[in-house]
């Protein structure tokens, strides 16, 4: 259920346990002061970690693939790599995530229940809350960034979303990835998308 992000996010062969679930959508190692990908950097400097897009180039794809997913899902017309295209209200509450309005908190509770429903691990819910939490107004921020300024906030937010989304597929029991809610291969699509650049 998660993607494999290609040529964005650091190259290595997944874990078994990441072939049979999908969980490599983007797997991101954030564990190294270097470049992990042609995407991001990850700097350490004393406590701090800071993420940013590679270029302004990778920053203006992103905010690119931000503005066209959010009309997509905004106007109900969303489709996955693979042509998977969630039903109506999946987008509609998708929608209201990721643009972070006025709406997006609750938004944010319901598509938490309904990641965690028939998925109730301890570990699967606390994983479902961080990527759920890292997932809120993303699209809202890539749109709104300034590539030029390489966006540490934007391509922290995206990081985060991607390993919380993996640890969360990761997390989750076979019988659950056999047959997920139309919530999850969406947002692997999503995901798929943005750091497909």
């Amino acid at each position: 259920m998660a993607l494999a992000a290609g040529a964005l996010l650091a190259a290595g062969s997944p874990a078994g346990a990441q072939v049979a679930n999908q969980s490599d959508v983007t797997g991101i190692p954030i564990t190294s002061s270097s470049v992990v990908s042609p995407v991001f950097t990850v700097a350490v400097g004393g406590a701090a970690r800071v993420i940013t897009f590679t270029t302004p180039q990778i920053a203006v794809a992103y905010q690119q693939a931000a503005g066209r997913i959010n009309a997509q899902l905004s106007s109900q017309t969303f489709t996955t790599q693979q042509g998977f295209r969630a039903p109506p209200a999946t987008q509609n509450l998708l929608y209201e995530v990721v643009s972070g309005g006025t709406g997006s908190a609750a938004a944010s509770a319901q598509l938490l229940d309904r990641l965690t429903a028939g998925n109730a691990s301890p570990q699967a819910v606390s994983s479902a809350q961080a990527f759920v939490e890292a997932f809120r107004g993303l699209l809202a921020k890539g749109i709104d960034m300034k590539p030029q300024f390489f966006n540490s906030l934007t391509a922290t937010q995206l990081a985060n979303s991607v390993a919380a989304y993996n640890a969360f597929i990761d997390a989750s029991p076979a019988a659950y990835l056999s047959a997920p809610p139309p919530e999850v291969m969406a947002v692997r699509g999503i995901l798929a998308q943005l750091t497909a650049h």
